[in-house]
């Protein structure tokens, strides 16, 4: 008999092992995942997959998936900035992309589209913006210079503003290299102090285990 309860001692030991490195994962993962605050709102960036194939990456399909996203209860769309703070703030959640690269955001060549601030010119919310020199040159949905460089002959800075070409809010591997976009949640910063539910279910697996070995 005590053979066996060695046996099982040991493939205990193994299982408890592989539930803590698994929730482990699992609980980085989230941290990833969870939107990031500032001024008082959360933000987050959705890199999409295979960003130029069909409408993948539309302009209207990025809105939309902005609009069904929440935090926190509040529904999200996609970031309107209105400050230098909160566009380097955005610049922030992007720092692994090189090259030049773009991510949506909530307006256009002539103002805002999103948020509370649709419907608005930029003079007429504060008169920040960012854009490029050359730009807005052609009437499109804007989006954000994300790359760490951008060697390209538009010369286009970190973190500056173009507004698209060719078929307006269809992004284009070279032209309009967009490849996501950012999501903003107004007011969305709520503290909860209760741990995390991968957390939780490590605990409760841990007492189930413990629970077991008493069995023993």
């Amino acid at each position: 008999m005590s053979k066996y309860l060695g046996i099982i001692d040991y493939l205990d030991g193994i299982s408890i092992v592989v539930i803590i490195i698994t929730l482990s994962l699992l609980t980085a993962s989230n941290a990833n995942a969870v939107p990031q605050i500032f001024d008082g709102n959360a933000y987050e960036f959705v890199q999409v997959t295979n960003p130029f194939i069909g409408n993948n990456n539309h302009w209207s399909t990025a809105s939309s998936s902005a609009s069904a996203s929440t935090h926190n209860g509040v529904n999200g769309h996609l970031a309107t900035v209105t400050s230098q703070a909160e566009n380097d703030f955005l610049l922030s959640l992007v720092t692994l992309y090189n090259g030049f690269n773009g991510a949506w955001l909530g307006g256009n060549a002539t103002g805002w589209l999103e948020g509370p601030e649709a419907g608005n010119t930029f003079a007429q919310v504060g008169g920040y913006t960012n854009w490029n020199p050359v730009e807005p040159n052609n009437n499109g949905y804007m989006y954000m210079s994300i790359g760490t460089s951008t060697p390209n002959s538009g010369g286009i800075g970190h973190g500056n503003w173009l507004d698209d070409s060719g078929v307006q809010g269809l992004p284009h591997a070279n032209a309009d290299p967009v490849i996501g976009f950012f999501i903003e949640y107004e007011n969305s910063a709520i503290f909860v102090s209760e741990p995390p539910i991968p957390a939780l279910i490590l605990l409760g697996l841990l007492g189930l285990w413990n629970r077991r070995r008493a069995h023993h």
